[in-house]
């Protein structure tokens, strides 16, 4: 994260922290994904997802995902600041249907309710995460423990209007 962004991103959530009235020794008690979730706000969808907007999207419902539609999205994953998941870092974006329960639940809702072009910050838990279970650790990768609180980062880069045939031959 850029200084400056970092040092405005620390003063805000200082500012919610006295908003709120929490005193100095829980403030310092307080975990970076507590810290962020400060900031957030409850998804608009009601669902246990937290959001943040980085960057807005196209508006109208042409620029937004329908359950079942093909989607290309960016994401990086991280569990208490350790990524396990980027594909920011990848030639291309990762394409699947969207909705349909391909992906982890919290990030799947999430992006059905997304517009193209549209950068979140979102956070999640539980049965939206990697529920009982968790997610064992594997390599260059953390161990997620069960019902733990992950945060994402996506964009929605485009609805490339992908014909059922051409993914058939995929699934």
């Amino acid at each position: 994260m850029a200084g400056w962004r970092k040092t405005l991103r620390s003063a805000r959530v200082a500012a919610n922290i006295r908003k709120v009235g929490v005193g100095a020794a829980v403030a310092a008690s307080l975990t970076l994904p507590e810290i962020a979730m400060a900031e957030m706000k409850p998804a608009p969808w009601n669902s246990g997802v937290m959001i943040e907007q980085i960057q807005a999207g196209k508006s109208g419902d042409d620029n937004k995902p329908k359950v079942g539609d093909m989607v290309e999205v960016r994401f990086k994953g991280s569990y208490k600041g350790n990524e396990f998941d980027n594909t920011y870092k990848t030639e291309m974006p990762y394409l699947y249907r969207a909705g349909v329960g391909n992906i982890l639940p919290g990030l799947d809702e999430t992006i059905v309710n997304m517009h193209v072009g549209e950068k979140l910050a979102v956070s999640f838990g539980g049965d939206l995460a990697f529920g009982q279970k968790g997610r064992p650790s594997a390599p260059g990768k953390p161990r997620i423990p069960p019902n733990a609180v992950i945060d994402y980062e996506v964009t929605l880069e485009s609805l490339p209007g992908i014909g059922d045939d051409f993914i058939a031959d995929f699934e």
